[in-house]
């Protein structure tokens, strides 16, 4: 049995320079000390990140091009977290299929989407030599509704999740998860989705476009937050058997909502150069 499971939480912004006559730009955030390091043992799956600390980055077992959608995309601006997807076009093979592992330290208590932002930038383009460059494409997307009857949404009740800060985090308490916390898990026939406290903008953009083809965008209008349970089949990817409703029937009897195809104007991240780094 396949099981799979990814943790959700954390985000970021590009840093902004002086334009004003005579004045340099500020220096880049970066880390004290990092080291990389090549984990050839993560057999095919995908890692995450150590519990957040501030000053302290730990990650294992990701491709360099997860590394450049966190740092350019979800973290980009250092201080919040961007719910939506971003595709990473170019580059060589081995930068989707080799996984490494990363420990940095920061000169302060740098905060987690600091780190994970403006400092991972540096990390890349000083360690890997990356180049990239950003464009809007018209891209195909889904579209995520309210169904004709409405949405069977459960709202979350309110002060049983922690909001998440990006700035000072907390370990979780028992029984008291952060806002947005979630898996994704399941079988080589049925994925499930759990995720308690989530905005709909972040389970659109994440959690169900990881299981599909294309981004998805909510257009819902619903703010609020929301415990989700979604079970869905595997069939278009896997031959085993399965009675589960396929994703596109799931989210519309499960969660009143609807996933309708479309296109929109979709930021798109090019690598124009990167190289292994070298082990240290």
């Amino acid at each position: 049995m396949r099981h799979v499971v990814n943790s959700y939480g954390l985000g970021a912004l590009l840093l902004c320079a002086f334009t004003g006559h005579g004045q340099t730009p500020p220096p880049r955030p970066a880390f004290e000390v990092a080291s990389i390091k090549p984990n050839p043992n993560c057999a095919g799956g995908r890692g995450g990140n150590a519990p957040p600390e501030p000053g302290r980055l730990r990650v294992t077992c990701l491709p360099a091009s997860a590394l450049i959608e966190v740092a350019y995309g979800t973290f980009a601006d250092g201080a919040s977290q961007n719910p939506q997807q971003f595709r990473i076009l170019g580059g060589p093979g081995w930068m989707y299929s080799d996984t490494f592992d990363i420990s940095a330290r920061a000169l302060d208590n740098a905060a987690v989407a600091q780190m994970y932002g403006p400092m991972m930038q540096m990390l890349l383009e000083d360690r890997f030599k990356l180049r990239i460059h950003k464009e809007n494409r018209e891209s195909p997307v889904y579209l995520l509704t309210e169904a004709k009857n409405g949405s069977r949404l459960k709202a979350t009740t309110e002060g049983t999740c922690a909001p998440v800060d990006l700035s000072h985090p907390r370990p979780p308490e028992p029984g008291h998860p952060a806002c947005g916390a979630g898996s994704i898990h399941g079988s080589d026939a049925v994925t499930q989705i759990d995720v308690h406290g989530a905005r709909l903008d972040v389970f659109a953009g994440r959690m169900l476009a990881s299981s599909l083809d294309r981004p998805v965008i909510d257009k819902t209008g619903l703010t609020g937050m929301y415990d989700i349970h979604l079970e869905f089949s595997n069939d278009a990817q896997n031959s085993a058997p399965s009675t589960a409703p396929s994703i596109f029937t799931a989210v519309q009897e499960q969660l009143g909502l609807k996933l309708s195809p479309g296109t929109a104007p979709m930021e798109a991240f090019v690598v124009d150069r990167i190289e292994k780094p070298t082990e240290n």
